[in-house]
């Protein structure tokens, strides 16, 4: 599996910091997945509660259910300290593009709304012609 990481268009072209512990933890946990990040990129950080995850272009259609698997099992590495009632908020975007067809998967919400959405996620209809 390989992984690109994107700079972000809403940011002036930044990575978001997420992608350094990320790419980290990916590292350490998968180290037989590929993990791509532009050279001198700029990293930009909101300060608040949110894990804004790098834009990632992925490399086959297959790669996003287990991309999305991959998120979750950090996610919830740097949740579990959580105290009870705290909340937190993920965004992420994630597309593969083959030819002239492009796929794009976003989403903001909570880490557990997440999991929610990935164990409903079929990659077949995802990938169907609209």
């Amino acid at each position: 599996m390989k992984i690109e990481f994107m700079t972000d268009r809403g940011y002036e072209g930044a990575l978001a910091v997420e992608a350094g512990p990320f790419k980290k933890w990916l590292k350490m946990n998968h180290p037989e997945i590929e993990v791509v990040t532009p050279q001198d990129a700029t990293i930009f950080d909101l300060h608040d509660y949110s894990y804004i995850m790098p834009l990632v272009s992925l490399a086959s259609d297959t790669s996003l259910q287990n991309y999305l698997a991959l998120v979750v099992q950090y996610l919830e590495t740097y949740t579990s300290s959580r105290l009870e009632g705290e909340s937190d908020e993920v965004q992420l975007s994630a597309f593969y593009q083959d030819g002239s067809v492009t796929k794009e998967f976003n989403f903001k919400g909570s880490t557990d709304a997440l999991k929610a959405s990935i164990k409903k996620f079929d990659l077949n209809k995802f990938m169907e012609s609209p």
